[in-house]
């Protein structure tokens, strides 16, 4: 996904995105969190594309926001800072670019700018969140591979994405998304052809394009998220010699 598509949309993500999913991508959010917390409340989470940094809600102490739009990422910041987050920069050697560091108390934000498949961390992941990540990257295979090399063994990769599905009203969401959402967009935000382009991100990802590529993993949970996401929490298998 062209990260300049983002960076266009990032003042108005937030808004525009509950307008045209009346609410719905809310809901999954919701219940996304609500389920992550059966598992796990605490550690070190991940969290890919991260857009305006909606995973927070999960309210782990540390978090790594991974996110490839700059513009994103100031909207991210401005909404930390409002919480009481204070930032500091600096440079890490393995990084291409630097994190931005948000303290508030016992509670550590870091943001990366990259992607899934390029990002690199000094420690393994305790929980690592995509939530709606997956049709946005260029190499699945390569962000898989990177997902695995930081997530701890015993850790939780949770995903809710929406596949392509052929049921009938898979097919309605999915005009509603290529025709309606556009129209709705542009009239609104002046942004028809962006969201044109996110609706079509969804044609191609099936289900199996994420889970062959992680054959190591117990799928805790499975869940179809009406009326076409699917939710998806899997542990990652305990090796020998990781």
């Amino acid at each position: 996904m062209d990260v300049k598509i983002y960076d266009k949309l990032a003042k108005k993500y937030d808004f525009a995105t509950k307008i045209v999913s009346f609410g719905i991508e809310e809901i999954w959010r919701w219940i996304f969190i609500k389920t992550i917390k059966k598992y796990i409340k605490n550690g070190i989470m991940l969290d890919l594309a991260s857009a305006t940094g909606d995973m927070a809600k999960l309210d782990f102490d540390k978090i790594y926001f991974i996110e490839p739009s700059s513009e994103m990422i100031k909207v991210m910041v401005e909404k930390f800072r409002k919480k009481g987050f204070i930032e500091e920069k600096f440079e890490i050697q393995f990084q291409e670019k630097p994190y931005i560091k948000l303290k508030k108390l016992n509670k550590e934000y870091l943001i990366i700018q990259n992607t899934a498949e390029n990002f690199r961390i000094d420690e393994k992941a305790d929980l690592i969140t995509a939530f709606m990540a997956f049709r946005n990257f260029d190499d699945i295979k390569k962000a898989s591979a990177n997902i695995d090399k930081h997530l701890k063994d015993g850790g939780y990769l949770v995903i809710v994405e929406m596949f392509k599905n052929d049921g009938f009203i898979a097919k309605i969401v999915m005009w509603y998304m290529n025709n309606i959402v556009p129209f709705i967009a542009g009239f609104l935000f002046g942004r028809k052809k962006e969201y044109k382009l996110l609706g079509k991100s969804i044609e191609s990802l099936k289900e199996e394009d994420i889970l062959k590529y992680f054959q190591g993993y117990e799928i805790l949970i499975k869940k179809r998220l009406f009326p076409i996401a699917t939710m998806i929490i899997m542990r990652k298998n305990e090796r020998k010699n990781s």
